[in-house]
């Protein structure tokens, strides 16, 4: 009797870990099958085949929650994000370490959704119990509301350093003080600079709050080092440019095309300048050079927004503005596109309006 009963026992063990083991190779083959079929671009079958996998309940269904959540958001669909996140909180079965990675989740889920108080509030109290990445997180979305001073502190004092972030922080300060504070506003560009004198945006924003103090020579100085640190400026320098003399800016831009001849985002530049400058018969000539040297269809989708806003042709630039409007039209122009999270946009920007991301195109 006493080894019929370890038998029976023995016999219990085996099938309860024989079932456990073939419910762990389900929830294998169900997360493989999920992630094929995110790697061929089918996310309706990669979505059924990680809720199968979530299902089984194995110790692995964190990740497989977390997949699932992840690709949610990658088709855009971040209300069915929120909930799974939401209910993986509520539920039952959470470890205690992956509680705070799956909060992390939810803050950017409601960013992601524009509930950006509700985003702050998340990352904010993540923050105050230790947790270092949520800190990033936070000062994303301080940005992402216009807070800017709160979010250059964040960064200071919570963030891993990063000097060309600091930069990038700080001109948008000053950006957003020029109205109100223009000694303000040249203080925090003065710090961008300092912070990094290589960044491009933190030149620009100099520039642009010498102009409003009257500093125009020192105005001229700041955008030439930009357009000299990054071609890419060239397209992000309207307000600089503008806010200079038509003399002072035809120079810069003579400078610039002279370091870099036939660059087309400068060529672009100038065009504008003349046209603004009232000489938009003149301004043709660099704009369609500029367009027969687009590469990458960067400079075809700024010259669509410049036509589009530009004043009705004259009578002697109307079959010139005509052909040039035909052309950008025609140019394959691709969505930029950030090199962290894919995200496209059609006009370049200093930061990725969907990750928040500085420097995020090439």
């Amino acid at each position: 009797m006493h080894w019929l009963l370890i038998a029976v026992g023995l016999a219990v063990v085996a099938a309860f870990l024989g079932h456990r083991l073939r419910r762990r190779r389900e929830q294998a083959r169900a997360y493989l099958k999920g992630v094929r079929s995110m790697i061929s671009d089918d996310p309706d079958a990669a979505i059924e085949a990680l809720s199968d996998a979530a299902r089984l309940s194995s110790p692995e269904a964190v990740e497989t929650y977390l997949a699932l959540g992840d690709l949610f958001k990658r088709e855009g669909d971040v209300t069915r994000a929120i909930r799974l996140h939401r209910n993986m909180l509520h539920g039952p079965g959470l470890p205690a370490g992956r509680r705070a990675e799956v909060e992390r989740e939810l803050a950017d889920d409601y960013r992601r959704a524009g509930m950006l108080d509700d985003a702050a509030e998340a990352y904010r109290k993540l923050m105050e119990a230790g947790d270092a990445p949520a800190a990033a997180g936070l000062r994303d979305v301080l940005v992402d509301q216009k807070r800017h001073a709160e979010a250059v502190e964040v960064h200071r004092t919570r963030c891993t350093p990063d000097a060309r972030l600091l930069a990038h922080l700080l001109a948008a300060r000053s950006r957003e003080l020029r109205e109100t504070d223009p000694a303000g506003a040249l203080s925090a560009a003065r710090e961008a600079e300092a912070s990094d004198p290589a960044c491009a945006d933190a030149l620009v924003a100099l520039s642009e709050a010498l102009s409003a103090s009257g500093d125009r020579a020192g105005a001229l100085a700041a955008l030439e080092r930009a357009l000299g640190a990054s071609p890419e400026a060239a397209l992000l320098s309207w307000p600089a440019l503008d806010a200079l003399d038509p003399g002072s800016a035809a120079l810069a831009l003579d400078r610039a095309l002279a370091a870099r001849p036939g660059d087309p985002r400068r060529l672009t530049r100038r065009g504008r300048s003349m046209a603004a400058a009232g000489r938009p018969a003149e301004a043709l000539a660099p704009l369609q050079e500029a367009l027969a040297g687009d590469r990458d269809g960067e400079v075809a989708l700024a010259l669509r927004e410049l036509l589009r806003e530009a004043a009705p042709p004259g009578p002697g630039e109307l079959a010139g503005r005509h052909d040039l409007m035909a052309a950008a039209l025609l140019r394959s122009a691709g969505l930029l596109r950030c090199r962290r999270c894919g995200g496209g946009a059609a006009v370049r920007s200093w930061r990725c309006p969907r990750c928040g991301t500085f420097d995020a195109y090439g």
